[in-house]
């Protein structure tokens, strides 16, 4: 049930146009069809001096007689009428001897004249036939011009347009949901990845890439979120990474950064992609300057390595370095890593994606948490299902996920709900 809700809630625009397209469909089919009239003529089986089961038992077989070639040959001649062209149908009143004929036409008086017609020529071909029983066929009820069609029915035929068009749309759309596995929102992330959807962080191209510490929405909350994982008031230590390259795992940690830091919390943030470094890069900071490849190296202490800012402690990749994956697993990483958040209240740490190399497997066994980067409509279900199995085997703690590049929701008024909502879908 849940599956379905989210899909209607997802798609809800598509059933919308499907009902409102098939409600017109039904429309126009229904301005097409000929307008059809039906008038019935009612008749009583009887037999005179005998128990009413005998004249039950035949009133089947003169019922089927109404559309017998004899009895519509007769009316056709009378009407000057092609008997193929007449609609004609019987049926039997349950639990009693009265049958009725049933004519639709397009023309309400013919259909009444053909009926009353049929009538007269069924009582007539019973009593020739019945002529030694006694048998014979009253018409009770004569026929009269119908005022109303019987078809088409605008409101029946709108209706079923609508459902069929409901049924359609819907059937797209569990298509498409089977067909399409990329991470479409938070409840998509939580279940394939088994833990709770911290934070849902939109781009906005009117907003600069790195925003103020604190001043972004989907930060703050994702910040706030961060605090109660666990007992402890959240991991001192918080690795940020991703499935795979350009789900914007980087900018992400640099954000978050800057809003624990915002706070007045010491943070210090750790660019641990020693593959492809960008964090000095997008802060505006020196990026030729000793880095963690350094420390790790040996040739440069941890506190000449870090770039100092007003609110933020920084420590750069470095060089890249010729064996990343081995820096990453070494002791003196662990060291680094542990230093920091013995100086710090929290240390960010950039880490490679989870997917393409070890790197970030490894130093996750290093932090206190792991927050798993999604990108919405690009991370599939089954990389995340990847990403979760090989942090479960070397038991680091997946704290949870950050749904970014969510489609961006029109600003709330209210500031509550910018900071519950960070201001995106």
């Amino acid at each position: 049930m849940t599956e379905h809700l989210r899909l209607v809630r997802r798609g809800w625009w598509i059933l919308l146009l499907a009902a409102v397209g098939g409600a017109a469909c039904a429309l126009l089919v229904t301005g097409q069809m000929p307008v059809r009239y039906a008038a019935a003529v009612s008749l009583m089986v009887d037999q005179r001096g005998s128990a009413d089961p005998l004249s039950q038992q035949r009133v089947k077989s003169y019922a089927r007689l109404v559309t017998s070639r004899r009895v519509l040959q007769e009316v056709a001649t009378a009407e000057r009428l092609d008997p193929a062209t007449l609609d004609v149908r019987s049926e039997v009143v349950p639990g009693t001897v009265l049958l009725r004929a049933i004519v639709t036409d397009g023309d309400p008086d013919r259909a009444a004249r053909v009926a009353n017609r049929i009538g007269g020529e069924l009582s007539g071909l019973i009593h020739t036939l019945e002529r030694r029983t006694a048998i014979s066929v009253t018409v009770i009820d004569r026929a009269t011009p119908p005022a109303n069609p019987v078809s088409p029915r605008p409101p029946l035929n709108v209706a079923a347009g609508i459902l069929l068009g409901l049924v359609f749309a819907y059937g797209l759309l569990m298509l498409r949901s089977r067909l399409d596995t990329t991470i479409a929102d938070s409840d998509d992330l939580a279940a394939a990845t088994g833990a709770p959807t911290l934070g849902v962080v939109g781009r906005d191209r009117r907003r600069p890439l790195i925003v103020a510490g604190g001043q972004a929405e989907a930060f703050r909350a994702l910040r706030t979120n961060l605090r109660f994982v666990g007992e402890d008031g959240g991991p001192r230590s918080l690795l940020v990474t991703s499935c795979g390259p350009g789900e914007g795992k980087s900018t992400l940690a640099i954000n978050l950064a800057l809003a624990v830091a915002g706070t007045g919390r010491r943070v210090a943030l750790v660019d641990a992609d020693l593959r492809r470094p960008s964090v000095a890069r997008q802060l505006g900071l020196e990026t030729r300057s000793m880095g963690l490849t350094d420390v790790l190296a040996g040739s440069a202490r941890l506190a000449e390595a870090l770039q100092r800012r007003p609110d933020l402690d920084v420590l750069p990749g470095g060089p890249i370095p010729a064996d990343p994956g081995e820096l990453a697993g070494s002791p003196g990483m662990r060291r680094v890593i542990a230093d920091l958040a013995a100086d710090h209240d929290l240390v960010v740490v950039d880490a490679p994606p989870l997917l393409p190399v070890s790197d970030a497997v490894v130093l996750a066994t290093a932090c206190d948490g792991v927050l798993l980067v999604a990108r919405a409509g690009r991370t599939r279900r089954e990389s995340l299902a990847q990403a979760v199995a090989r942090l479960t085997r070397v038991d680091a703690r997946l704290v949870g996920g950050v749904l970014n590049f969510a489609p961006v929701r029109p600003r709330s008024p209210y500031p509550e709900e910018r900071a519950r909502t960070g201001g995106f879908r």
